[in-house]
């Protein structure tokens, strides 16, 4: 069962995220003192009492023209090798958009390697990251410049022109 992770227990998602996310450079900032990876919130699933499935949020800003609105940013969505396939982060998921929809949120949104991953869960909102700083922002790997957003409680999902970090 899916659950989130009090914030003392983020350090624990660090094996999980670095052998999913070999990148050296940005493991070290995202679970150093500093890193997003301590304080953000952490969805996970765990067996044999180590997390085998998660997704991070972080709360970013949705620019439109002049104003802006908080959004959760889903990002660090990985499942060990050895546990892929069997339904584990549809579980870390759905327990995500539960939450965020008991929040509150109009929309999430997530940067998937293949888009077609998550449409089943809502993701079926595209835009695009436009900018270098943008995607520098998001941790963006090389390549990916497209996000996919899923509406909660909104009525409809406008695109923002940017992504920034909320403050």
């Amino acid at each position: 069962m899916a659950r989130f992770l009090d914030k003392h227990e983020n350090i624990r998602t660090r094996e999980l995220f670095s052998l999913c996310f070999p990148d050296d450079g940005f493991l070290m900032e995202h679970y150093g003192k500093q890193g997003e990876g301590l304080s953000c919130r952490t969805a996970a699933a765990e067996r044999d009492g180590a997390i085998v499935s998660m997704a991070q949020l972080v709360r970013r800003s949705a620019v439109y023209g002049d104003r802006s609105i908080p959004v959760w940013y889903i990002m660090g969505v990985c499942t060990h090798p050895s546990y892929r396939h069997r339904g584990l982060m549809d579980e870390v998921l759905k327990l995500v958009l539960r939450e965020l929809r008991a929040e509150g949120e109009d929309w999430c949104f997530l940067m998937p390697v293949d888009k077609a991953i998550y449409r089943h869960l809502g993701f079926v909102h595209d835009f695009d990251i436009g900018t270098e700083k943008e995607l520098e922002l998001l941790y963006a790997d090389d390549g990916l410049s497209s996000c996919s957003a899923c509406l909660l409680c909104g009525e409809h999902f406008q695109k923002p022109e940017k992504i920034d970090i909320y403050p």
